[in-house]
């Protein structure tokens, strides 16, 4: 599937990068450092924000960001129910411009974070009991939705209603260690960044493993199509040393790959009018 190897196209560095989304009316990519408050644009501007900041989101009127326990577009924020959970994590918008953000607990296990999806009508707890809400994507027809859970190894899809938002009959779709951020294609092809493993998995619509990629540094984190024909694959990554202590060449920039099966638009968020 690919014309070329993967390989770094940002010289920044982050500790712990995230959330690629690109933006077709700008054509810009924008991914976070979580730690460290910053929002990167493809153009290459850098905003410095209070951290953390977890994802950053295309709007109707611009870019919101999710920080700490809320959502933010200028003045106007939501808040995000954390209970136990020590903060949110990856988000996304649905096909009819909802936004879902998943909460996280650090410890294994510990069944404490939560997905929610925000609308007109408020936030609703969707998924209660998860431990690191991670990666979440949409099938090409908008009727299947996918969500990592990273430290249960699964990847689980949901049937989904876009009139409502509403989803369905959660079952296993794949399985693998240590599941981070995902992206779904033209195809309805499942891409996953792996935590841990240097690879990306490619899972086809009925869960079989059909492509692994190589991305060169230890801990990917998330991927997004961009580009003008949405064919270029973006990665995240993260910078972690090794056993020696040392740090992997790379680690924690930007990097991408040519595909030949396009990915999808992100949808921009319709951020609720009642935000306070």
């Amino acid at each position: 599937m690919t014309t070329h190897p993967m390989k770094p196209i940002d010289d920044r560095v982050s500790e712990l990068g995230e959330g690629p989304v690109w933006d077709v009316r700008s054509a810009t990519l924008r991914w976070v450092d979580i730690p460290g408050g910053r929002v990167h644009c493809s153009d290459g501007s850098t905003e410095e924000l209070p951290p953390p900041v977890t994802a950053v989101l295309p709007t109707a009127t611009g870019w919101a960001t999710v920080r700490q326990d809320r959502v933010v577009q200028g003045d106007r924020a939501v808040a995000v129910p954390l209970g136990a959970a020590d903060r949110c994590n990856d988000a996304k918008t649905d096909p009819a411009g909802r936004i879902w953000v998943g909460t996280m607990s650090r410890g294994e296990l510990t069944r404490r974070a939560s997905l929610f999806r925000l609308d007109a009508d408020g936030v609703t707890e969707v998924v209660s009991g998860a431990s690191i809400s991670n990666g979440l994507g949409w099938s090409p027809d908008g009727r299947r939705m996918y969500w990592a859970d990273t430290p249960t190894g699964r990847i689980d899809v949901f049937d989904f209603d876009p009139a409502d938002g509403s989803v369905r009959d959660r079952r296993p779709f794949a399985a693998t260690e240590l599941p981070d951020g995902l992206t779904v294609d033209a195809e309805g092809g499942v891409w996953v960044a792996r935590w841990g493993s240097g690879l990306l998995h490619r899972y086809a619509p009925d869960g079989t493993l059909d492509t692994v990629l190589p991305v060169g540094v230890p801990h990917p984190t998330s991927c997004a199509f961009g580009g003008p024909d949405l064919r270029t694959l973006y990665v995240t990554t993260a910078r972690r040393p090794g056993a020696d202590g040392q740090f992997a060449r790379h680690a924690g920039q930007l990097h991408a790959i040519r595909l030949a099966v396009p990915g999808l638009p992100a949808t921009p968020a319709l951020f609720p009018p009642d935000a306070t």
